[in-house]
């Protein structure tokens, strides 16, 4: 392995402060010319997540990873989780590529009208995923106190949920440990989440210490478990020398186990929708809804089964939403139809709400620039993505200042000439 090589793959190191060297040495490369310079394009990409929630790339390769495709601003989000803020600001520094930080956290509507409905949880009713994005860095502490509980009833819901899938396993001569076998895949111990695709990804390799990869594991995959496998994952799973093997492997097993392993999360995990949006607010945040949408037909990624989500109570969504202080609204473009993505757009404008383009990295196939946005929406993203860096230097020292506070609500009352002045604010600092 040579230098370069060894200092990329130093950037998944366990120790941080050797990942972080390698950021530095690998910058260094560049500017002696021993790799390639990356010019800045105009793209942002806001919601990355690190393996201190699920994902290949530690915040330091999130970080050379941006660098690589040009990506001039970057965001992480990680489930319940904000470990990885600082060592990923950090080395955004040192790249040159301007980051935002934020997380992600379930909550719950069981004490609102909307108790019992289905929202972008495919797994559990009455429970959203909500995105939150500018963190200032003052904030931190308070938000880790706030997710310390969460994560603890999360570790016994995850071992609830191992115990079911060892329980398959053990039909076939297997095991799944959480202590043995999850919790060393993830980095829990570093107050980082483990999520359902850590208890997937530990299943993945008990299943290759026993088959090894290629057709014996396949066999095993189609015939015992009868998972019917599509030519391209069949494909990715008879190609042994594949780096990222593990990770086609979880996402074939997503499908089979998690209906059978799965355990409801309770409300010390799933915190009240109501309360806890102002609380965020007040720590600065700016908390958003992920909108996920009814998959009907083919889905436009490919990817999806028909399943019908939030879509008809999407107006009722926005309402009590932006009744509870909720200031922003995340989507993804390329994951919906163009009527789907023009009425939660009127929606957005209807409420004066912030929008935030949602797409979720946390598998190696997923390309960290999205391809399919128009020129408009990109320029539309990239002033958010600004604004949202803005707010968060303005907040850090001052959260009454920030782009959601009162004051500034009350001196710009529309949202997008605030988008404007914290852009601005910001792009004129950095030039």
């Amino acid at each position: 392995m040579d230098r370069i090589e060894n200092l990329i793959e130093n950037l998944n190191h366990a120790q941080r402060e050797v990942r972080l060297q390698a950021v530095r040495d690998l910058k260094q490369a560049v500017d002696h010319g021993d790799i390639p310079s990356v010019p800045r394009q105009d793209e942002c990409n806001n919601h990355v997540h690190s393996q201190y929630s699920f994902s290949p790339y530690s915040p330091s390769k999130i970080a050379w990873k941006a660098y690589t495709v040009g990506l001039t601003t970057c965001g992480i989000v990680d489930h319940e989780s904000v470990a990885g803020c600082l060592e990923f600001k950090e080395a955004c520094a040192i790249l040159g590529v301007i980051p935002t930080v934020g997380f992600e956290v379930r909550l719950n509507w069981d004490n609102t009208p909307l108790k019992g409905k289905k929202f972008n949880n495919p797994d559990q009713l009455s429970v959203g995923y909500f995105p939150v994005h500018g963190v200032p860095i003052s904030s931190l502490g308070k938000i880790e106190e706030f997710l310390v509980p969460i994560r603890e009833a999360r570790e016994i819901r995850n071992r609830a949920m191992v115990k079911k899938v060892d329980a398959i396993l053990s039909n076939y001569g297997m095991n799944l440990d959480f202590d043995a076998h999850v919790i060393p895949v993830s980095r829990w111990k570093e107050k980082g989440t483990i999520t359902e695709r850590h208890l997937l990804f530990a299943t993945g390799q008990r299943m290759i210490e026993k088959y090894g990869r290629g057709q014996a594991l396949v066999d095993f995959l189609e015939k015992k478990l009868e998972i019917p496998l599509s030519g391209k994952v069949k494909e990715y799973l008879l190609d042994t020398a594949s780096p990222i093997y593990d990770y086609d492997l979880t996402n074939l097993l997503k499908g089979f186990f998690s209906e059978n392993m799965y355990v409801p999360a309770n409300a010390q995990e799933t915190p009240d929708v109501e309360k806890t949006i102002p609380f965020l607010n007040s720590l600065g945040c700016i908390p958003t809804y992920t909108y996920l949408g009814d998959v009907r037909g083919e889905s436009v990624t490919g990817d999806k089964k028909t399943q019908k989500f939030e879509d008809d109570i999407l107006d009722d969504l926005f309402k009590y939403v932006s009744e509870y202080g909720m200031q922003g609204f995340s989507y993804a473009p390329s994951r919906n139809s163009e009527d789907q993505v023009k009425r939660v757009r009127d929606l957005c404008a209807r409420y004066n709400m912030l929008e935030v383009c949602g797409e979720d990295i946390n598998q190696p196939r997923q390309p960290f620039i999205n391809t399919t946005l128009t020129a408009e929406e990109k320029k539309y993203f990239d002033d958010v993505a600004w604004a949202i860096i803005g707010h968060e230097k303005v907040a850090d020292g001052a959260l009454e200042r920030g782009i959601l506070s009162e004051e500034t609500k009350r001196r710009y009352p529309s949202v997008q000439e605030r988008i404007r002045v914290f852009r601005e604010y910001v792009t004129n600092s950095e030039g």
